[in-house]
């Protein structure tokens, strides 16, 4: 078995190597990334410290210190070497399927305030704009911007939207947005430049959770349509609840 051939290996840092795929986005390429990222995972080496799996490639950072008390005299051939090892025999597996998370999400102009100026955008109404975005089943590329925050993909290309040429200052938290072909939902009030076509009552992040951030590269999510009603007596539970 052969790792292909259009990826780069290079340092980040003395104590960091990445291997890229490019500058894409590309559900395949990602497949091959959370293959490298639940191999890395099974592999559990103790100079390994964290490996970071983001849309076309993964950051291995590693503790040079440790092999270096184990002997290792290059220790950046040796990373290396380990790298390609892995690529080599994990690259094409599989990835192991997660099961559907499903995501409630209200889309309603009380808590959309870009659904009904996307809507007349894209020439179609609000109920067509809502069964096309919850009937995908979206693949969570990586884990950015915002503690939390989980690029999901894709959406259909009748949705595709570039973002906001002028962002919001303001964004609730558990807005859910689509920029060009990804969606998205904001774990805290920020600044941002996606359009906002609904909310969920969902905290996309806790840190008191084992887990803080609800999403992981990996997940598949669904989004589920609840109306203005349900939203708000989710959203009081989950306050309650806090």
């Amino acid at each position: 078995m052969h790792p292909p051939s259009a990826y780069r290996i290079f340092p980040l840092s003395d104590t960091a190597i990445s291997i890229d795929w490019g500058n894409t986005i590309d559900v395949n390429i990602n497949n091959k990334v959370q293959a490298l990222f639940q191999c890395f995972q099974h592999e559990k080496k103790d100079f390994i410290r964290d490996v970071i799996p983001a849309y076309s490639n993964i950051t291995i950072i590693y503790n040079p210190v440790i092999l270096w008390k184990q002997g290792v005299e290059n220790i950046d051939d040796y990373v290396r070497k380990y790298v390609e090892a892995i690529l080599v025999n994990c690259t094409n597996r599989p990835v192991a399927e997660q099961p559907i998370i499903q995501i409630p999400v209200c889309y309603h102009a009380e808590v959309a305030p870009d659904l009904q100026a996307f809507c007349a955008a894209k020439n179609i109404t609000e109920e067509k704009l809502i069964q096309l975005h919850s009937s995908e089943i979206y693949q969570v590329f990586m884990l950015g911007f915002l503690p939390g925050f989980a690029y999901m993909g894709t959406v259909p290309e009748s949705l595709a939207m570039p973002r906001k040429a002028q962002p919001a200052t303001q964004v609730a938290a558990g807005s859910v947005g689509i920029a060009g072909r990804q969606t998205g939902i904001y774990p805290f009030q920020s600044p941002g430049g996606w359009h906002i076509i609904g909310q969920t009552p969902e905290a996309m992040f806790q840190q008191n959770r084992k887990q803080p951030a609800l999403l992981q590269p990996g997940n598949r999510v669904q989004f589920v349509p609840i109306d203005l009603s349900t939203y708000y007596s989710l959203k009081q539970n989950k306050n309650t609840c806090l």
